[in-house]
């Protein structure tokens, strides 16, 4: 009997310390799984974002670099608060401008920027009250990269009472009434157009180092863009059709100077010719 009642006790005994040893397993199984999954929400509610902001007022038109943005890292919560569901890259590059005014401490986004490849570039660049100018201009003068977009230059005319000198192949042969003159200070250059050059208007290569082509690459025809007044709109279109036309980069000290050919021919009155009676003046070609 009392063998009996031992070995019944020890069994009892054994089955409670083989529960309570389950009992512990499951206790820390459970324990590991609720750490598992804290620590996957907690890896969860980590997830960042990466945006940008700017650190001062950001005007329409206004050149925008990394320097005045300023990066941010914001929770997934934050971010998706502002509509940011992945990192933002603004994707600037030289010379992209804002499109209206930012002020300071916004976040900003690529669609807020404009590059010069993309349409509207050029609104960007135009200031109040002024209009879009497409200039062709000779480009005999002009030096490679040295007048760039934002730059102020001058307008400078060759006229001729007797001859249209806004074709490329005009000659001078009446001197009489040539003049040299600016016709406007201080125009804002927005932006050059490159076309191709037909081949007659080629000029042989002198071997230079300097370009008088304002791009290094091929040979190109110039159109400058170039905002003006409204009210100078016609007479620039005038002279456009009727005068030999280029472009200078305005001086702070002065404007350049008119000239005539008294100027650059002393005392000029042409070269006479007598034949038999009669006394003929003639011009020499000017090319």
């Amino acid at each position: 009997m009392n063998s009996r009642l031992i070995f019944i006790l020890s069994f009892i005994f054994v089955a409670f310390g083989l529960f309570a040893v389950m009992q512990n397993v499951n206790a820390r199984a459970e324990a590991n799984a609720k750490k598992q999954v804290q620590a996957q929400v907690e890896e969860k509610k980590e997830i960042k974002f990466v945006l940008w902001r700017s650190r001062q007022e950001i005007f329409r038109g206004e050149v925008v670099t990394n320097n005045e943005l300023e990066r941010v890292v914001l929770p997934e919560l934050e971010a998706n608060a502002i509509g940011v569901n992945s990192d933002v890259n603004v994707g600037l590059v030289q010379d992209s401008r804002a499109n209206h005014n930012i002020p300071a401490g916004e976040y900003v986004f690529p669609e807020m920027f404009t590059s010069p490849d993309k349409a509207g570039y050029l609104d960007l660049l135009a200031s109040e009250g002024t209009i879009l100018y497409p200039l062709p201009i000779s480009t005999i003068n002009l030096i490679n990269n040295y007048i760039r977009p934002g730059d102020m230059v001058d307008i400078i005319s060759v006229s001729s009472p007797l001859t249209n000198l806004a074709d490329t192949g005009a000659r001078i042969t009446q001197f009489q009434g040539v003049k040299a003159r600016t016709i406007k200070r201080g125009v804002r250059v927005l932006a050059f157009e490159q076309k191709p050059v037909d081949p007659s208007e080629q000029e042989p290569q002198s071997g230079s180092t300097i370009s008088a082509r304002v791009s290094a690459q091929g040979n190109s025809k110039t159109t400058v863009i170039i905002e003006v007044e409204p009210e100078f709109v016609s007479k620039l279109s005038l002279a456009q059709r009727t005068m030999h036309l280029e472009i200078y980069r305005s001086q702070v000290t002065g404007e350049i100077p008119s000239a005539n050919m008294s100027d650059v021919i002393e005392n000029y009155q042409g070269i006479r010719e007598l034949r038999g009676a009669e006394t003929q003046t003639t011009n020499v070609e000017v090319y």
